[in-house]
This record gives C-alpha cells, structure tokens and sequence, in this order.
C-alpha cells in the first residue's frame, strides 16, 4: 500500500520511471516553459503523483500543459523542479530506471545507474492552478490540424499592438473546420472539410501562437482525435491523454473574407519547386528591409528581378503556363516563400487583377485526388 504525505510537506514523494517515459513527456512541456521570467515557479515543471502515474506540468499563465506517464509510485506527493535542468539531466542519463526522491520541501535527489543529482525544489502550492475542463467538447481530426498549423502559424502577426492578429481564428461549423491568420500583409485561410453532425452553429475562437504552436508538436504523430473545449476564457485540447489549457484572446477576428479577391482573373501556373528555388536565389540580392522581387510576366514565362544598391543584381526567367497581357508585380520574397515551402502540389497558381491589387495564390488542384484542404493566400504587391 502507497503511503502518502500532504502536499509540500518534506520528505514526500519518492517513485521510479522509465528515462525514455519520463523524457519523452518533458520534451513536450519545454515549450511552455518560461526562460526568463520575475516568477520563479514559471521556470518549473510541477511532479505529481496519481496513481501509479506521475504529472508533468508546465505553465507560462496563458498555456498549461499537462503530460503523465507511467511510474513506480513508492510515496506519492507532488513538488515542482526547474523544467530545464531536469530535462538536460534527463536527456543525458544512460536508458535505465531513473529514482526521483524528496529530500525536503527545498530539495529532490535524482539517481540513475552510477550517476547522482540534487536540485532544488517548491511545494505545489506555489504553483498554478489549471482551470477546470468544462463540457465535452468537439473531437477534431488531429490530421486536419496537423496539416493547417504549420501553413497558418506563420503568417501571424509578431506586433503586440496587433492584439487580435496576435493569434489565429479558429472556426468549427458543421461542415468543416477553418484555421485563418493574417498579419496585415497577407492572409492565410485554410478549410478542411470534414462532418460535424452534432454541431447545430459555429464555434469559434482567437487561437494564441503559442498556442498553435504547441498544439502542433502534440498533434505530430498519431491519428487519435483531438478533443476540443472551449469556456468563456479558455481552450482546451485534449491529445492522446495531453491536455493543453490555453487563454483565449479577446476581441474579434477582422472580416477576412472581405479581403479575399474575387475577379482577379488574370491567372498563371508555375511549377512548384523551381519557382521556390529561383526565388530563392534571385532574393540573395534582395534590398534587406523591403526584401522586394519584381515578378516580370510575359506569354509562357516569368522573369524574377531583384536589386540592391549594395549588393547588386539578380535574375531568373521560368516557364510557366500564362497568357495574359505583360504585367510587373512587386512581392516580398520571404512572403512568397513561406507559402511556397509549405505547398504539397507540384504547381501553384497565382490570380492577378493588376500591378497593385492584392493577389491570391493556391496550390493546383491535380488530376481527380479530392484533398479535403483548401489553402489560399492572399498577399498584397509591394508599391
């Protein structure tokens, strides 16, 4: 029988775990972690035992996360240890049984085969407290999410006065989920179809960064769904026994959809990877603030230009599938980029009105292959 101890009270806990359990576990929670931060607990994981299982838990305040793995649980307790440290000692330890002993409410000694550590340690009650999971909640597929997140999250903006592009807009309808993130200079908006036949309206909510980001590590590998709550004031996502609680953003998300194009009809397809390769190359001399490239259009080619006083020159012509009128556009080149290396499809098409209305790329759709994802980008051309 466990013998057991209040929370905070010297001596407690004192249990075995598996070094690749219990890393694999901390290797999720470092992102959450605070670097720097005036609290010192935000620096610490919290360790707790329930069970025959041992908590991990991180939290900066705005996001929670909260892993566990299986343990040999000798004393239960909980306390809380600099995430970091315990993570690189982790890390470097031989594969074996790692022994995790309170010494004191101030210290936890750590041993593994020959190898021996004491680091310092807080009573939970100085820790966070996680907000309580309400309601049952949506299961999204975590392949949709998955696929959206990296071809969202870049896109959003890095100004803090931009408080509700700070984040992203996540939609759950009926038929499908949406993802949207803009940072003024241009737009991502991602649809996945896929049936939520228990859902009579929308949801929906501003998604922050860190968040996304996160959730995207937890949703990497595996195919088990995602379960998602939303309260007043907070996200939950739940993913494979992870959960993540995360503030929700305030305010609401711009009208994206008056922002979208809807006659440019002045369209040309150009091969994926030597577009993005070209672009690559012709950037190099690209003037560093404005990183602009002229994209020169003429029947069955596209030239990409790009000076600088400084640095010089650079040129390269493609073939590429268009015939409409000469056109010049001018685009930031890490913009073009960030769309063009998150593309599955072998060819993307760009729909112009003019020099300088806002243009709206795609991947090209490829034979009779129904992806259930919509990608569209809007950016708007440099003056």
């Amino acid at each position: 029988m466990l013998s057991s101890c209040s929370d905070g009270e010297g001596g407690c806990m004192d249990l075995s775990v598996s070094r690749s359990r219990i890393l694999r576990e901390l290797q999720f929670v470092q992102g959450v972690v605070e670097r720097k931060t005036t609290v010192p607990v935000l620096a610490n994981a919290l360790l707790e035992t329930k069970g025959n299982q041992l908590t991990v838990t991180a939290s900066d305040l705005d996001v929670t996360l909260r892993c566990s793995c299986a343990a040999d649980i000798r004393v239960a307790g909980a306390l809380s240890v600099p995430a970091r440290k315990l993570f690189d000692i982790i890390r470097l330890l031989p594969e074996s049984d790692v022994h995790m002993k309170a010494l004191s409410s101030d210290w936890m000694q750590i041993t593994c085969s020959r190898a021996r550590f004491k680091i310092p340690s807080l009573p939970k009650e100085s820790f966070p407290v996680i907000p309580a999971v309400t309601g049952d909640g949506l299961n999204l597929p975590a392949d949709a999410l998955r696929r959206m997140i990296p071809r969202c999250s870049y896109a959003i903006t890095q100004e803090e006065t931009r408080y509700t592009l700070s984040g992203a807009l996540l939609r759950v309808t009926p038929g499908g989920l949406t993802m949207v993130s803009s940072d003024g200079h241009r737009l991502v908006v991602l649809d996945y179809g896929a049936p939520f036949d228990q859902l009579v309206d929308r949801v929906e909510a501003l998604v922050p960064k860190k968040t996304l980001l996160e959730l995207g590590k937890l949703v990497a590998e595996g195919d088990a769904p995602v379960q998602f709550g939303l309260s007043q004031n907070h996200l939950f996502f739940t993913v494979e026994g992870r959960l993540m609680v995360s503030r929700v953003l305030s305010g609401r998300f711009p009208n994206y959809e008056m922002v979208i194009p809807r006659d440019n009809r002045i369209v040309m397809r150009a091969p994926t990877g030597e577009l993005t390769e070209a672009l690559r190359r012709v950037s190099i001399m690209t003037d560093l603030e404005s990183r602009g490239v002229c994209m020169a259009l003429e029947e069955g080619s596209v030239d990409l230009l790009a000076t600088s006083p400084d640095a010089g020159t650079a040129s390269e012509s493609l073939p590429v599938a268009y015939e409409g009128p000469a056109l010049k556009v001018n685009f930031n080149a890490e913009y073009l980029l960030d769309f063009l290396t998150t593309v599955e499809s072998n060819e993307v098409d760009f729909f112009f009105k003019d020099h300088e209305a806002q243009v709206l790329v795609k991947p090209a759709r490829e034979g009779d292959g129904e992806d259930p994802l919509e990608y569209s980008y809007v950016i708007m051309p440099l003056k």
